[in-house]
C-alpha cells in the first residue's frame, strides 16, 4: 500500500489554518454557498487529525477542550457523514439555510439565503447564543486556531 503525508504542498498542520483563511474570504465572498461552508468546517475538524495523527486520545481531549471544537466536530461530521449519528455529537441541532421566500419563486441571488447554525442546549449555554451566523461561526474557528501554537 503507497504511502503518503499531506495532500500536495499542504504538509502541515498549519498549512490547513492556511487554507481556512483562504476558505473564511470565500465564505466571505459568498455567505450562503454551503458548498464553502462544507470546505471550511471539514478543513477545521481535520486540523485536529494532523495534530496528532497517532494519537486518538489526544485527539479527543483537544476536541473536547472547548465547545468550539465540538461545534466544528458536529458540524463536519454532520455534513461528511450526511448524519452525525456518534454519541459525543450533542452541539448542533441543526444547519439551515435561512430563507425568505420558497426556493426557486424568485431569482438567486435577490435575497441572501444565510446559512444559520441551530446549537443545543450544551453549547448555547457556553456560547452565549443558540444560534450563530457561519460565517460568524468561521471567523471564531479561524481566531482558535491562530491562537495556537501548531507547527
Amino acid at each position: 500500500m503507497a504511502k503518503f503525508k499531506g495532500f500536495g504542498e499542504l504538509k502541515k498542520p498549519n498549512d490547513l489554518v492556511k487554507k481556512l483563511e483562504f476558505d473564511l474570504d470565500r465564505l466571505k465572498q459568498a455567505k450562503n454557498d454551503q458548498y464553502v461552508a462544507f470546505d471550511f468546517f471539514v478543513t477545521a475538524e481535520h486540523i485536529v487529525d494532523w495534530i496528532h495523527p497517532a494519537d486518538k486520545a489526544a485527539r479527543k481531549a483537544i476536541r473536547e477542550s472547548s465547545p468550539l471544537l465540538k461545534i466544528v466536530s458536529h458540524i463536519a461530521n454532520g455534513a461528511k457523514h450526511f448524519e452525525a449519528t456518534a454519541a459525543h455529537h450533542q452541539s448542533i441541532d441543526d444547519v439551515k439555510k435561512e430563507r425568505y421566500v420558497q426556493s426557486g419563486y424568485i431569482e438567486d441571488g435577490y435575497f441572501e439565503d444565510p446559512i444559520i447554525v441551530r446549537l443545543t442546549s450544551n453549547e448555547s449555554a457556553a456560547f452565549g447564543k443558540n444560534e450563530v451566523n457561519v460565517v460568524d461561526l468561521a471567523k471564531q474557528v479561524l481566531t482558535y486556531w491562530k491562537a495556537q501554537s501548531i507547527a
